[in-house]
């Protein structure tokens, strides 16, 4: 219940921070989908998961009663001759029968105890499930608006060798009339190489990281929704660390997890 809450804010903080997506651009959301059906972590955890679940009707199996049943049939060929002279016959005939047992233990101590674990076993499946569900949203969140971020760095620094090849071919023209000399030249050709060298940078840095995204989705997410420019993000209620390092103490599903797998004495 409350990862679908999680999941309901996620979902109306992104809608309050995302512009309007056209057709062709996927949104957080929409990201986090693929993420769900694609992510190779999620779904080893998931995995594990069913397996955990298959815990408790495993140690339920042990408290209740087994049934077993057998049948056989014997088949019974008899041949005879009678006294009287060239008289002889044939009976034949099957035999059936059938079986069925039924088995209840009144008392077996490790059956119970086999249960109670297999109790534990199918929480703790589902709690380490939920820290996986919530691992994914935050992974899938920070590979998002980090492709975000190296777009918008590539576009700065674009816009820098714009304004930077200005001012070469002023700096050339200046020196062509004799009014700067070419070491102011050659400066200017030095920053615009610069420039040069930060955007294929800059590039790479955006190829890395749709790459870090795209290993989460499973797929090529194309056009990414931007924040709106207005978007404001409201600081956490309530504003204390200790706050929430003492909720993280008692309610984070790792925590509760790891208490589950913890034998008692």
């Amino acid at each position: 219940m409350r990862l679908k809450q999680s999941a309901s804010r996620l979902s109306l903080l992104l809608g309050a921070l995302l512009s309007a997506a056209p057709a062709f651009s996927a949104d957080l959301m929409q990201v986090y989908r693929d993420a769900l059906s694609n992510d190779q972590q999620y779904l080893a955890a998931r995995a594990v998961a069913d397996a955990g679940r298959e815990k408790g009707p495993q140690g339920l199996s042990g408290l209740l009663p087994t049934i077993g049943a057998t049948a056989n049939t014997v088949r019974n060929e008899n041949k005879y001759k009678s006294t009287r002279v060239d008289s002889t016959g044939n009976r034949d005939f099957n035999t059936n029968a059938y079986n069925v047992n039924l088995t209840q233990p009144l008392f077996r101590w490790q059956n119970f105890v086999q249960y109670s674990q297999g109790k534990l076993q199918v929480v703790q499946a589902e709690a380490n499930l939920a820290e996986a569900s919530q691992d994914l949203i935050l992974r899938v969140a920070q590979a998002y608006f980090d492709v975000l971020y190296a777009q918008e760095s590539l576009k700065a620094v674009r816009s820098k060798k714009e304004a930077i090849a200005q001012q070469l071919e002023q700096a050339k023209k200046s020196f062509e009339v004799g009014t700067v000399t070419i070491t102011d030249s050659q400066e200017a050709q030095s920053r615009f190489d610069l420039a040069t060298a930060e955007e294929i940078a800059a590039e790479s840095e955006l190829d890395v990281k749709r790459y870090a995204l795209r290993v989460i989705v499973g797929k090529d997410s194309g056009e990414l929704n931007r924040l709106k420019p207005q978007a404001e993000l409201k600081p956490p209620q309530p504003a204390s660390m200790d706050k929430w390092v003492d909720a993280a103490e008692k309610d984070s599903f790792l925590v509760q997890a790891q208490q589950l797998g913890t034998p008692t004495k």
